[in-house]
């Protein structure tokens, strides 16, 4: 309001001083040059608050935090924003064991003792071997050749094998120790295993013979090993023995024919009734991992387990027997030792171990079953070559020759087993390394309400939208702002060790609701159709096209650390300056990760760390196709101005319109000065607008900034018609507005301390007529 006084006050002092000069005759005219004050004054800083002029307010909006300024005051638009890619936990494999179950039968039974004692099983004396009484046949009596074949031997055994009732034998031999205390040599002895119910023989007869080299001379023992065929009875133990002899001389003090002995001799039957050394049984079973996800290729591919448990149901154990069983899992090891603290059964924690045993407390007792057994597998580690692993089943009877009397004689047949299911679930991964196959995961959440697995990037559900604050502000005061070196960086923290590579789709939206997508110009960046784009739209049924998206990759980062890395598009690789230039107030985003695209060995980490922001760096290094423009507008009141137009006897004859300026820009500035009415309209029915000023950039050094010490500065005049002139009275403001334009398009650098300084002021010649 000061300009408006003072302007008024220049004209009332211009038309007293013309009436003091009036002449004594009456009808003449008299004018008067009047220079009236500044009609406006200001300098520019391009930024800065309000208090000052400026043509950026950063106390504005959301201004404070989008500007950064060097020590140069060199300006970058700067803006970092969190930015929601969602998880990328679901390309962590997902793996599944199929339950499986084992039954370890006793199989082949050993049979070794039949004897607890030290003691002769059996004997026979001269006369029931060779038929000669020896009360009747005096000593020295010669005793002819012959064998006692018509009338065999057979000496029951089974009254004194207390370790041994029956058996069904498989294979394998009985080795009968016999002992020849007679008086006189057998030239051969020919002994075979009976029933002695029947009498009826049991496997293959043996030969004591000379030939043999096990010839029963007297006084000598020897042994001789009876095989038997699948199938062979044993039961009712005893033997015959059929004696052939040369001529002797009947012995004075006969003794006896005595069995020593009978021990197996690899003898295996598939049924025994008898007293047993423990029996060792064994099998395996191999549970499969699923190979959907993951795949161990390698010896040394695992799995670190952050979940899981393997079950073990109850063993049943339908033998009469009490057993131990230890179950032995080679590929499960490296579990913490705390899991043995808890569960009594468990005997080794490297490389894992089962056991239920007596010393434990835990052995299975005869026809009866284990408790069930839940290991939990949490930081236990699995190598599972070919997605498999094996583990083996491994059980010992008791030994029943131990029990007491009257409970050592147990039947155990080879087709009775242990059995059980193993059971290995709820595999969660912690670490793994291996072949981890193709994952794709999408990054935004899907619409439940579309009933697909699209990702449509208009779709306020599933885009994810980030607003650069201040951005649309900023077009609102600085028209055609057009940036040569802005980025647009995604900054994020990660420890994702796998190749990933993202596709996706961003969109900028300014505040006329104009849409830039960004999109990659190299190799790098570049989205082609073939790639796995599909199921990226921009609205249901409406897919994006190739080069609408952009892709890139995480940095690789092999040993799954957490790292900060950053990926910067710029001019070079994308076309982000035009999509910066946009000045997007608004970016939406939708798209997937694929992982491991080329199925790679590679280690992957749990939890999948990726927390990304997006950055906006926009250095303010211009380069104007357009001019950029400024406006400003400020109360002017001229209703002083005398003009015909309101009946005044006083009018102007002459104006002159003066700038004075000062540019510290390093651009070019052409001016349009238009005065407006109280609507803030220009003037009617003349208007009065001044254009076609133009004001020469400052001087650009080498660095690309204006030189201060140099700026330009200069006065422009500009003369109004007489009919603009009568209409200045209904100026009540005055705007001026600034466009600035490099020169030849270069860019260049803008500081904060840039400015212009600007001065308008009228000279006025005004004509009174007195009459």
């Amino acid at each position: 309001m000061q300009i408006k006084k003072h302007f008024i006050a220049c004209i009332a002092l211009g038309v007293a001083f013309t009436g003091c000069e009036l002449p004594k005759s009456p009808d003449f005219r008299t004018s008067h040059k009047v220079e009236a004050p500044v009609m406006y004054n200001k300098t520019f800083q391009f930024m800065g608050d309000s208090t000052m002029s400026v043509m950026i307010d950063t106390t504005g909006s959301d201004f404070d935090s989008l500007f950064t300024v060097d020590g140069d005051d060199f300006i970058t638009i700067s803006k970092e924003q969190d930015f929601n890619f969602g998880e990328l936990n679901d390309a962590i494999p997902v793996i599944d064991v199929d339950p499986t179950s084992f039954d370890a039968a006793v199989g082949e039974i050993e049979i070794t003792d039949f004897s607890s004692g030290s003691g002769d099983l059996g004997s026979a004396n001269i006369e029931e071997v060779t038929g000669q009484n020896p009360n009747f046949v005096p000593a020295g009596t010669p005793i002819p050749a012959g064998s006692n074949a018509a009338s065999p031997v057979r000496i029951g055994i089974g009254a004194n094998t207390d370790f041994f009732s029956s058996a069904t034998i498989k294979s394998g031999a009985l080795d009968v120790q016999l002992t020849n205390n007679l008086g006189f040599d057998f030239q051969t002895a020919n002994i075979q295993v009976i029933d002695t119910t029947n009498n009826a023989p049991i496997g293959n007869a043996a030969t004591f013979s000379a030939a043999n080299g096990n010839q029963l001379t007297d006084g000598s023992t020897q042994t001789a090993s009876i095989t038997f065929s699948d199938g062979d009875q044993l039961r009712n133990l005893g033997v015959e023995i059929v004696v052939s002899w040369d001529n002797f001389n009947f012995p004075n003090n006969p003794q006896e024919l005595v069995v020593n002995s009978v021990n197996g001799n690899n003898l295996v039957a598939s049924q025994v009734q008898a007293a047993l050394d423990a029996q060792d049984f064994s099998t395996s079973s191999t549970a499969t991992f699923s190979a959907d996800e993951f795949e161990f290729t390698q010896s040394n591919h695992f799995i670190r387990m952050k979940a899981g448990e393997i079950d073990i149901d109850p063993i049943q154990n339908d033998l009469e027997f009490s057993i131990d069983v230890t179950i032995d899992f080679p590929d499960i090891r490296n579990c913490p030792a705390s899991v043995a603290n808890n569960i009594s059964e468990i005997t080794s924690v490297n490389s894992l171990q089962i056991a239920y045993t007596e010393a434990n407390g835990t052995e299975i007792s005869r026809a009866g079953s284990s408790n069930r057994v839940t290991i939990p597998l949490t930081e236990c580690e699995v190598y599972a070559t070919n997605n498999e692993i094996t583990f083996t089943i491994s059980a010992a009877t008791e030994n029943t020759k131990n029990a007491p009397q009257g409970d050592q004689i147990r039947v155990i047949n080879e087709n009775q087993s242990v059995a059980s299911s193993v059971t290995i679930s709820g595999l969660e991964i912690e670490r793994a390394t291996g072949v981890i196959k193709q994952q794709t995961v999408l990054l935004n959440d899907d619409d439940p309400a579309d009933l697909d697995d699209d990702l449509a990037l208009f779709n306020d559900n599933e885009a994810e939208i980030t607003e650069i604050d201040g951005l649309n502000d900023l077009s609102s005061q600085l028209n055609n702002l057009n940036f040569t070196n802005p980025i647009l960086s995604i900054n994020y923290e990660t420890n994702i060790s796998v190749p990933t590579t993202i596709y996706g789709a961003f969109v900028g939206i300014n505040g006329d609701g104009e849409q830039v997508y960004l999109r990659g110009t190299g190799a790098e960046y570049d989205v082609d159709p073939t790639d796995p784009i599909s199921g990226l739209l921009k609205d249901a049924g409406d897919p994006l096209d190739a080069d609408e998206m952009i892709k890139f990759s995480l940095a690789e980062n092999l040993n799954g650390d957490n790292i900060n890395a950053s990926i910067q598009f710029d001019r070079t690789n994308t076309n982000v300056d035009v999509f910066l230039n946009n000045l997007p107030s608004e970016i939406r985003f939708i798209g997937k990760a694929v992982v491991n695209e080329d199925e790679d060995v590679a280690t992957i980490i749990d939890p999948l760390n990726f927390d990304p922001k997006i950055s906006v760096d926009i250095p303010l290094r211009l380069s104007t196709n357009q001019p950029i423009t400024y406006t400003d507008t400020v109360e002017q009141d001229m209703s002083g101005v005398p003009s015909p137009e309101q009946g005044d006897k006083s009018s102007i004859t002459e104006g002159i319109i003066a700038i004075d300026y000062e540019n510290g820009f390093p651009m070019g500035v052409d001016l349009v000065v238009t005065f407006l009415d109280s609507l803030q309209n220009e003037l009617s029915p003349v208007s009065v607008v001044l254009d076609e000023i133009t004001l020469q950039a400052a001087q650009i050094g080498a660095d690309r900034f204006s030189d201060h010490e140099n700026p330009t500065s200069g006065t422009i005049e500009l003369a109004l018609s007489q009919d603009q002139l009568d209409q200045l009275y209904q100026t009540r403001f005055l705007e001026v507005s600034a466009s600035l334009q490099t020169t030849n398009n270069q860019d260049v650098k803008i500081r904060t301390s840039d400015y212009i300084t600007l001065s308008v002021r009228a000279e006025l010649t005004i004509e009174s007529e007195v009459k």
